[in-house]
């Protein structure tokens, strides 16, 4: 078993014991975005804890990444910022709730 190999199983196995939704493609392309998901999902997650952002957004943005479950999307994303796929994946109800909360600030 290669270096990626224990890291998506570790991953794998901490997305199952989280309850994260299981992902849907090939094999090989589950094994690579289980890891990407999970490094993503870390990625909010320090960047949440460092910016103080509060309990609800951090939230927010975790289940509008966690409702991807095509793996495609995951590896065609692993490049982007974990924002910009979070915003993507945000509902237009919910993109438009957070662009109207934006507005209000000064």
């Amino acid at each position: 078993m290669g270096t990626h190999d224990a890291a998506n199983a570790a991953n794998a196995e901490a997305a199952r014991a989280a309850g994260w939704p299981e992902l849907t493609g090939s094999d090989q392309q589950i094994q690579w975005a289980i890891s990407i998901r999970a490094n993503k999902v870390r990625e909010l997650d320090a960047a949440a804890a460092e910016m103080s952002t509060s309990g609800a957004d951090r939230a927010r943005f975790r289940e509008a990444l966690l409702r991807q479950t095509r793996a495609g999307e995951w590896i065609d994303g692993r490049s982007h910022l974990w924002q910009a796929l979070a915003f993507c994946w945000l509902t237009a109800d919910e993109r438009a709730a957070l662009l109207a909360r934006g507005a209000d600030r000064p």
